[in-house]
């Protein structure tokens, strides 16, 4: 029920990147290799090419491809993005929910925002909203709301 995608590389660099479709989909009974498929097409990542062939970037666009074509209940992501250019981060970050501190590296991909403070749900607004009625940035409020 959940798909993880740790902070470091796991896969091996001598396997082809279908292969790691293949083995994704033989090893977890929701995988979706239609998703994969068109995720990897999407980024402009060959299904031919060797791991050990591609860029740190690219290596860690392969993993949040597998992980993110899961249908999983929960979706566990350890820095995803951290390697991963521009344009690939939009792609990314438009299609997940993501946990984060890092406001303003994000804001702007930001459709609605929820503030947990020890545990406790604080805020739950679009950011359209936070703008208009607070007059500040999700991450103004959020350093405004989480100061020590």
């Amino acid at each position: 029920v959940v798909s993880y995608l740790p902070d470091r590389a796991y896969l091996n660099d001598w396997m082809k990147v279908c292969d790691l479709i293949d083995f994704f989909a033989d090893f977890y009974a929701d995988f979706d290799r239609v998703k994969a498929n068109d995720m990897l097409k999407t980024l402009d990542i060959s299904p031919l090419s060797r791991l050990k062939t591609l860029s740190k970037g690219t290596k860690e666009k392969v993993q949040l491809i597998l992980t993110m074509s899961r249908r999983a209940q929960l979706f566990l992501l350890d820095e995803p993005i951290g390697g991963v250019d521009p344009a690939a981060r939009d792609y990314i970050l438009n299609t997940m929910l993501l946990s984060t501190h890092l406001i303003a590296d994000i804001e702007r991909v930001l459709d609605e925002v929820v503030f947990l403070k020890n545990g406790v749900m604080t805020l739950h607004e679009s950011v359209d909203a936070i703008r208009e009625e607070h007059g500040k940035s999700v991450d103004m409020l959020f350093r405004e709301v989480f100061a020590c």
